[in-house]
């Protein structure tokens, strides 16, 4: 039995992770999935939403339960980066589903710049948050997903705060951390060519390859769930 710790993206909250984290329970695992501040339920001003806030709640939640799987989906890499490098201690290995892969200094925004994704025709800019446009969060993110599915998950996307997107990781991962990367091809928010960019900087114990959108835990939660379990192999 392994603790895993799972991490929204922007956007996004502890919801996402429904699917998934009843299959992890069910093949015996714990799992822990919080609210990252300013998203889903929790109601941080957006002004006090920084990654390193969002790094500080990861290492709350892992700590009474260490060591811990930290899954980090789409923005949720940089979050897990940042905490592990804070806390190496809590973190038995770190899982990057479709996310960003940092290294010291990078940032979402500047990761994200050199892609094609189309975030960026999705988002609206406002006062000290980042929103979706509904009508393009389907192609964005859930293209290969349930209309059904796509339509409640739209309904519950959130503003993001524009800190933790402009801010870049202080340190990279410390290196007797194992990584693992689950690539997803078909994901138009960040695209499998920066995916496999990023992921090829790191010497990754596995990488396992998805023919999903960017919302695994959504169109594929027993397929990822599956992977996840595997997953558990590589934790030191």
């Amino acid at each position: 039995m392994a603790t895993f710790l799972l991490i929204h993206g922007a956007w996004h909250g502890a919801w996402c992770w429904e699917r998934v984290a009843v299959r992890l329970r069910a093949a015996g695992h714990r799992v822990l999935a919080p609210d990252l501040p300013a998203h889903g339920a929790d109601r941080t001003a957006w002004w006090r939403a920084t990654l390193g806030a969002y790094a500080k709640r990861v290492c709350d939640v892992a700590r009474p339960a260490a060591p811990v799987i930290a899954v980090g989906h789409s923005l949720g890499g940089l979050v897990v980066t940042e905490a592990a490098a804070r806390e190496p201690h809590l973190f038995a290995a770190l899982v990057y589903l479709c996310a960003f892969a940092p290294v010291r200094g990078e940032s979402l925004l500047s990761l994200g710049r050199s892609d094609t994704g189309l975030v960026p025709r999705a988002a609206r800019w406002g006062l000290g948050t980042i929103t979706i446009r509904p009508e393009h969060a389907t192609a964005a993110f859930y293209q290969a997903c349930e209309p059904a599915d796509a339509a409640a998950a739209i309904a519950r996307l959130c503003p993001t705060p524009i800190l933790p997107i402009l801010q870049g990781v202080r340190a990279s991962v410390p290196r007797d951390i194992p990584l693992a990367y689950v690539e997803c091809t078909e994901d138009r928010a960040i695209t499998i060519d920066l995916q496999r960019r990023m992921h090829r900087r790191f010497a990754m114990a596995r990488v396992v390859t998805m023919e999903t959108d960017h919302s695994p835990f959504l169109g594929a939660p027993e397929e990822l769930t599956a992977h996840l379990d595997e997953l558990v192999s590589i934790a030191r």
